[in-house]
């Protein structure tokens, strides 16, 4: 069983159905939010792959209410199991949008990074009982770590970090951009969806290292600068390839753990 969220469209769609593809799932769960577009989507890909394995579920990251009906409906028709989680819902500001950066910031996080980590958290109980276990994080290169100070860096790679002290530095740069936008002069970088990305990195580390006697394995992923609706189609990489780079992690034999995949390989991040 897999899970796919934001795969109505865009890399999630692929990554769906190139999980469909690997023979590897009895199902394939569209985690989405607009009903309508999860529905069509799901029809979809049964028609590309002619297998029955595709199902919507609504599902809004960031909203804790849907986190918790979504996994309500894991335990009643899966029996609170699941083998794959691939964490691809995101979103981000157009550059033309002319929203405040301190407007965005909220937003930004709380969908990419805190709904992100909610979800996971919410999740994990029920790869402990997968086999083969697997979580995907679709980060970006906007989250590298060289983008805050050497200082930050160091607590955002501390082996001993935990998801409590990584939300409090996340929240950190929240209350810097809500002071008077000081997040700069205090060693944070000026992306809000950089920021979101680099916690989501984060996040996979400690997840590796804590979840390493459960025998999940986990990783993040940079699909490239693809050609979606989020890149208003300016990216040079097809959707379905930039879906490769987490389709890997998820299906490959003994995959590495607490690593990041950039153009089809282990990278630096």
């Amino acid at each position: 069983i897999a899970v796919v969220t934001g795969a109505n469209k865009g890399i999630g769609y692929f990554i769906a159905l190139q999980l469909g593809l690997s023979g590897l799932f009895s199902n394939i769960i569209l985690g989405c939010r607009d009903e309508t577009r999860g529905t069509l989507a799901a029809n979809e890909l049964q028609k590309t792959t002619g297998a029955d394995l595709f199902q919507f579920v609504p599902l809004i990251i960031g909203d804790t209410q849907s986190h918790s009906e979504f996994c309500k409906r894991m335990e009643e028709e899966f029996d609170g199991k699941v083998d794959v989680l691939v964490n691809n819902a995101g979103f981000a500001y157009k550059n033309a949008d002319n929203t405040p950066f301190k407007e965005q910031t909220h937003q930004t996080l709380q969908i990419n990074y805190y709904g992100l980590v909610d979800f996971t958290e919410r999740m994990i109980p029920y790869l402990r009982k997968g086999n083969d276990s697997r979580i995907v994080n679709v980060a970006s290169m906007a989250g590298r770590l060289n983008q805050v100070s050497p200082e930050l860096q160091s607590k955002f790679t501390d082996p001993t970090l935990t998801i409590p002290q990584l939300n409090a530095l996340i929240d950190e740069f929240k209350k810097d951009v809500r002071n008077g936008e000081i997040h700069c002069q205090n060693g944070w970088s000026n992306s809000n969806y950089g920021t979101s990305k680099l916690g989501v990195n984060a996040a996979t580390r400690v997840w590796a290292q804590r979840e390493k006697e459960n025998y999940i394995k986990v990783n993040s992923c940079c699909p490239g600068y693809c050609d979606t609706d989020m890149t208003s189609h300016r990216g040079h990489r097809p959707p379905e390839e930039g879906a490769k780079n987490a389709v890997i992690p998820a299906t490959m034999e003994n995959p590495p753990t607490g690593e990041y995949f950039s153009n089809f390989k282990v990278a630096k991040w």
